[in-house]
């Protein structure tokens, strides 16, 4: 079964400021706040890709055929559900159950028709504090290496992979059903 998901709003912060990214990268100065800024975003986007799940409250649209009269959402962790729709119309609050957090799903209370469009908040809440700290330490790792190689190419120099850093993300990979 397709199903398609689009993020309707970013987040409204970002799970690392530009302070803790700067302490990270053993960096003083302001000359490259817009550099880190943009670097913050990046991670935060890989971080979200990676796991499948929104790391600060966003808000997401998912589309697909109707199966039945349950949908599993595909964003976790799912916070609140505010619209379910079919071909017949949206659904009053009344006649749809969901069950928020991981493994999030909404259960109608009739068989749903045709294209189910189910409009959600998704994230661990509204705060960077609200983030699990592994996922904020990957990215702050991350954030050290794109910073400290912002070039293409590195020539004349010997780099090794810290494979633990990656493994903090590994507890938080969504696998939808």
């Amino acid at each position: 079964m397709i199903v398609r998901t689009r993020r309707v709003t970013e987040p409204n912060v970002e799970p690392v400021s530009v302070v803790e990214a700067k302490e990270q990268s053993v960096v003083e100065h302001d000359e490259h706040d817009t550099m880190f800024t943009r670097l913050i975003i990046v991670a935060r986007q890989e971080a979200e890709q990676r796991t499948g799940r929104a790391l600060i409250a966003q808000d997401w649209q998912q589309r697909q055929a109707a199966d039945g009269n349950t949908v599993c959402l595909r964003r976790w962790p799912v916070i609140e559900v505010t619209s379910v729709s079919d071909d017949q119309g949206e659904l009053a609050v009344a006649d749809y159950q969901v069950e928020p957090g991981d493994f999030p799903v909404v259960i109608a209370a009739r068989r749903l028709v045709g294209t189910v469009t189910v409009e959600y908040r998704a994230g661990y809440g509204e705060a960077a504090e609200d983030v699990p700290a592994p996922i904020r330490q990957w990215m702050l790792a991350t954030i050290a290496g794109m910073y400290e190689h912002r070039e293409k190419a590195i020539a004349g120099s010997i780099t090794a992979d810290h494979e633990f850093l990656d493994g903090l993300l590994d507890h938080y990979v969504v696998t939808p059903t």
